[in-house]
């Protein structure tokens, strides 16, 4: 089961998380932050239509190929780690 992690530094400007897989995965979003909220959705999200991810908030997410997810931040330098487990058939 192909494991992919890292750390992506988001700011006021969306940025795709880089994450990609052939197959299907189980995604894993953790907000470093223990102040402020991260917003993750399309390449257009913004702190308005995005979803919130509160300060140390963790969420999960199952990812078909070719998707993407996108975070924004309402300041720079915000931290997120992330976990990609990719689902073997």
């Amino acid at each position: 089961m192909p494991i992919q992690s890292g750390k992506t530094a988001v700011g006021t400007a969306a940025t795709v998380l880089p994450i990609t897989s052939p197959n299907p995965f189980l995604l894993t979003v953790h907000n470093n932050d223990n102040t402020d909220a991260v917003y993750l959705g399309g390449p257009d999200v913004t702190a308005a239509n995005g979803l919130v991810v509160n300060k140390i908030e963790t969420l999960q997410f199952e990812v078909t190929p070719g998707d993407r997810i996108w975070a924004v931040s309402t300041k720079t330098g915000h931290n997120l780690s992330w976990l990609a487990i990719t689902k073997q058939f």
